[in-house]
């Protein structure tokens, strides 16, 4: 029997990419002194999962790396090792390389061997030195012998099957086969050769598990399995069991754990055993219980001989187990193109119901309930296709805890990370984007902001310092802090700086000025560069990224106290909320985001400047007024700003008024690519449809600022 398996990669690599991100996550947050053993099962039991289905793939690069892992951690979770930093960092290390070559396989590329030989040879030699040096000294209670549960007797068998090429094409398959049969039982005697494979087998496994194990290799003909009779199983430490599968499982529930002879039970808890066990095939660790069924190509009936606490499912539970969530695996692509037709839906909607404005209500009150209606479920619709691209923005925290700790280590410094609102849901595109601004606030918190210890320490401060990470959703934006409790922003050295690079600026510059001014182009306050900051690059690219995505930049700091830099971003990509305006007979869409307020000037608020053009002067400030008829070329109904509309706007750190004829609708509209449809416009940045038909331009508002500036 052949199975392409390639056909099963994209899952593996999925779920390999998670049991590392959470491993790392774990290993982040333990504590050295005072391990907690279910964090440490946990580690143990992703580097396990990958280690299996590794092997199963072939893909023996990671299985080694994942060996070796495995022994350490087993070894630590057991008590025979003390955990220490330097194991900490090593099983880092071994992530890293494990993330290396989990991408070459998923790419198709091959991997760089040095790193993973040398993670292999420090895990070998911290497991050597962690055995000499003993276990922790703090042992785990035992619990009464009144409580253990007996242990089933030991299988012993002699096994001998078929060796040929059309069975084995490669010897990673034959190699993968002898490893299922280690996961299972104890391997003896083994000898091998070109056409026959024989070996001694001591196993909890059923003959007819054992077959159900060899079934996804050989035919029923071509394996010969013979009983040598039992062995009484040692019960003084059940959980220990040679199989391995103790650490899944509590004692009691230990023997049916250990039964499932395809090896695949360290993927599912304890109550879900049965059904992912008994699928032969043993692919059933690629879906959810509810869905194993359809991935399972056959099912393993109840034999009659099989004795009633042999399945997991048959004894009574001691309590009953929630439903296991369920959850589906789609490509970004298909959520977008259901994104674009439900977008396409509100189009028409709004076009019928733009016609059916002209209808008199009364004669067609079916009609107007009707489109009511559909305009509900239409709005219902698409909050919830919206929603399934929405993400939580852990996605871009979790990355941060091991960026805090190497780099403070790197710079010799104390900081511990704080996260708040992880939970904070926000449109995946914006994740993606948001990802690379979030790191470099990051390090220049911890490079810029956060203190030396002794620094810290003589301004009487804690030697540790607190980089604090904050999301919530505030209307319709979502709000990111990154702050710290450091030195804050030093105004003399950013106008010293500002001075030096011939910044303009006035003496009485507000505190809230000099701090934006660390966003230009090659601004940098620091002393001497080195591979973390102090180039001059990033800030001025942070900013210009997310003001790419319609968000925005603020900075609060205070001196000796720390700073703290706000973003804040639109939920999404694809829905903007805008304000209609008009010039002439063409609609135009402005951002909500960017919008201060609007006004009707008199004419003493009109100055004219030699040179420059008209501004508006509000509130002390002067603003440059920028006619939207004169960028666009369009015949407008007034020229006179006193008899139209300004509408005072805020970008780039500046604002300006933009003159209108008129203010139309405040609305939600669903964006459309220009420059795909049509092409690039200076001071477009996309369009919608309205809901008469009609295409309405989307203002870049930065654009519009500059042009201001030019």
């Amino acid at each position: 029997m052949s199975i392409d398996m390639s056909q099963f990669y994209q899952v593996f690599f999925e779920e390999s990419a998670e049991h590392l991100d959470n491993m790392e996550s774990l290993l982040l947050a333990l504590d050295l002194d005072a391990p907690d053993p279910d964090q440490l099962n946990a580690i143990f039991r992703s580097a396990h999962s990958i280690k299996g289905g590794s092997g199963t793939f072939g893909f023996n690069d990671m299985t080694e790396v994942t060996h070796i892992l495995e022994t350490l951690l087993d070894g630590i979770r057991k008590n025979e090792i003390k955990i220490t930093s330097d194991m900490v960092d090593a099983f880092l290390q071994a992530g890293d390389v494990l993330k290396g070559l989990l991408e070459a396989h998923q790419n198709g590329t091959i991997a760089d061997t040095a790193p993973s030989i040398e993670i292999r040879a420090r895990l070998a030699q911290l497991t050597a030195k962690g055995s000499q040096q003993g276990g922790n000294t703090k042992t785990e209670p035992v619990a009464p012998a009144a409580t253990a549960a007996p242990v089933s007797a030991q299988h012993n068998y002699q096994v001998e099957f078929k060796n040929s090429t059309d069975i084995f094409p490669n010897k990673s398959d034959l190699n993968n086969l002898l490893e299922e049969l280690s996961n299972v039982g104890k391997i003896e005697n083994q000898k091998i050769t070109a056409e026959l494979v024989t070996l001694s087998l001591t196993s909890y496994a059923s003959e007819q598990d054992l077959r159900d194990t060899f079934s996804f290799f050989l035919e029923p003909e071509q394996l010969t399995i013979t009983s040598l009779g039992d062995t009484a199983a040692a019960a003084e430490n059940p959980s220990e069991d040679e199989q391995g599968y103790g650490f899944f499982v509590e004692p009691e529930q230990l023997q049916a754990a250990t039964e499932d002879a395809q090896g695949y039970g360290f993927f599912v808890e304890p109550e879900t055993l049965k059904s992912e066990a008994e699928n032969a095939q043993g692919y059933g660790f690629f879906v959810d219980v509810e869905n194993q069924a359809q991935a399972a190509t056959s099912e393993s009936p109840a034999k009659p001989d099989e004795t009633p606490h042999r399945r997991a499912s048959d004894r009574a539970p001691a309590a009953a187990a929630p439903a296991a969530e369920t959850s589906i695996r789609v490509g970004v692509e298909k959520v977008d193109q259901m994104i674009n037709l439900v977008g396409e839906l509100v189009i028409t909607q709004s076009m019928l119901a733009e016609i059916a404005s002209h209808l008199d209500p009364v004669l067609n009150e079916s009609l107007v309930s009707g489109l009511a209606q559909l305009e509900l479920n239409t709005r219902e619709l698409q909050e919830a296709v919206m929603s399934v691209r929405m993400m939580p923005i852990n996605f871009v925290f979790s990355r941060f805890p091991r960026l805090v700790r190497d780099l403070a280590g790197k710079l010799d410094k104390k900081v511990q990370l704080k996260m708040v609102g992880e939970g904070t849901e926000l449109d995946k595109g914006l994740i993606e984007k948001i990802s690379d601004p979030m790191t470099h606030l990051v390090r220049n918190s911890l490079d810029h902001g956060i203190e030396m210890p002794e620094e810290r320490i003589a301004k009487g401060k804690d030697p540790q310092g607190t980089i604090t990470l904050r999301a919530a959703h505030q209307g319709g934006n979502i709000v990111i802090q990154v702050s710290d409790d450091g030195a804050g922003l030093n105004r003399e050295r950013i106008l010293a700086k500002a001075k030096e690079k011939g910044i303009p600026f006035n003496d009485n510059i507000s505190d809230a000025d000099v701090w934006l001014m660390i966003f230009a182009p090659g601004f940098s306050t620091a002393a001497v560069v080195t591979d973390v900051s102090g180039r001059g690059v990033g800030m001025d690219v942070v900013k210009k990224n997310i003001e790419g995505i319609g968000g925005r930049v603020e900075i609060a700091s205070k001196a000796g106290e720390g700073s703290t830099i706000t973003i804040r971003l639109p939920l999404t990509l694809a829905i903007l909320d805008g304000l209609s305006i008009a010039v002439g007979d063409q609609l135009y869409i402005v951002p909500l985001s960017f919008i201060i307020e609007s006004l009707q000037p008199n004419a003493a608020d009109i100055k004219e400047i030699s040179g420059q053009g008209q501004v508006l002067h509000v509130r002390g400030e002067y603003l440059p007024i920028i006619a939207l008829h004169k960028i666009f070329n369009i015949q407008p109904k007034f020229t006179d700003p006193t008899k139209g509309i300004l509408v005072l706007l805020e970008a780039e750190g500046q604002k300006v008024a933009l003159f209108v004829d008129d203010l139309v609708s405040q609305h939600q509209v669903v964006i459309k690519s220009l420059e795909t449809n049509y092409r690039k416009v200076v001071g477009v940045s996309g369009a919608t449809i309205m809901g008469d038909g009609r295409v309405a331009m989307i203002m870049d508002v930065g654009a519009l600022v500059k042009f201001a500036q030019a």
